[in-house]
């Protein structure tokens, strides 16, 4: 894919999702925000999917940044839900997870690929971070945004 092609997707996306968010003080009902929430990590994965494997075919550091963009669009995409009350807190706790992956990410875009101790102790802050998501989106009963298998 493109970064054109995944530009347009994200516009396309960004325009689907005003359709399902509320205005003013009206909230989602709890299937509602699921649905847009789901459907914002869908998108998400399909764009993180779609980079190429790292270091063959793209340098570790473009993955990273690649993987932070797509991380910082969805939690924006997310934070524009309007979430009902009773699951308020776990909506910002994803969006707080997923912007914490997003800085992980460019963090260990940041790092020389020989400083093996800091390389390993990004990734396992993001591996941690992930596992954390993973188990928030299986409570708020959001499937299509658990990533790890």
């Amino acid at each position: 894919m493109t970064r054109r092609s995944a530009l347009l997707m994200a516009l396309t996306a960004a325009i689907a999702l005003t359709a399902c968010t509320s205005d003013g003080d009206e909230t989602l009902s709890n299937d509602q925000y699921l649905s847009a929430l789901e459907d914002v990590c869908a998108e998400t994965r399909q764009l993180l999917d779609a980079l190429p494997e790292p270091p063959q075919q793209i340098s570790t550091a473009n993955f990273a940044a690649e993987a932070a963009s797509a991380l910082v669009n969805e939690a924006a995409r997310v934070r524009q839900i309007v979430a009902p009350e009773e699951i308020a807190a776990d909506h910002r706790a994803f969006i707080a997870n997923t912007e914490a992956q997003a800085d992980a990410w460019r963090e260990l875009g940041s790092l020389p690929e020989t400083d093996a101790d800091a390389l390993e102790e990004v990734v396992t802050s993001i591996g941690q971070l992930t596992l954390g998501r993973d188990d928030l989106a299986a409570e708020m009963g959001a499937s299509a945004c658990v990533r790890a298998p």
